[in-house]
């Protein structure tokens, strides 16, 4: 196919309305699990029979979904290491924002697996207060790139691989 018939083509780390939209939905499922979870946890607490705070029972299943979106959401990312983000970083194109939305990604794996992990309870409720910071702050980082992203495409060609 011709650039003329699709101009997207020569545009670097482009993405089609297709998967863009499924990385928006997969983010804001992962968002939304994240936060829910944390809604549940630190402010529907219940009390037991013998006065005790006690677990909402919804708050274990806000907590599964979570961590099945946050699987496919890993997946997801796989998909665009290769189709995005490495063209991107290599034409230079949006590293700042990109490079944040990545950090983030990549904490927000490495904490997920750690609690799963760990076994220390003093360990976890530090891993787990740092993982779910970062996860509100990721949306500040995923505005961001889509901020740069809508900047960029007032400038004629600036998307465009060279040559």
């Amino acid at each position: 196919m011709s650039r003329a018939r699709h101009p997207a083509l020569g545009r670097v780390g482009h993405l089609s309305i297709r998967r863009r939209y499924g990385i928006y939905a997969v983010a804001l499922a992962v968002w939304i699990t994240g936060v829910g979870w944390l809604v549940f946890h630190y402010f529907l607490k219940q009390v037991d029979e013998f006065g005790f705070d006690a677990a909402h029972p919804a708050e274990k299943w806000w907590l599964i979904g979570h961590a099945v979106v946050a699987f496919y959401a890993l997946w997801w990312f796989g998909l665009l290491w290769t189709s995005h983000v490495l063209n991107a970083w290599k034409a230079r194109v949006r590293r700042g924002s990109g490079g944040a939305l990545f950090a983030c990604t990549a904490w927000l794996a490495l904490t997920g697996c750690a609690l799963y992990y760990i076994g220390s309870e003093l360990w976890r409720a530090c891993v787990s207060i740092l993982h779910w910071a970062v996860g509100i702050a990721a949306v500040a980082a995923f505005i961001y790139h889509l901020q740069a992203r809508t900047a960029r495409a007032g400038r004629p060609g600036a998307d465009r691989v060279p040559g």
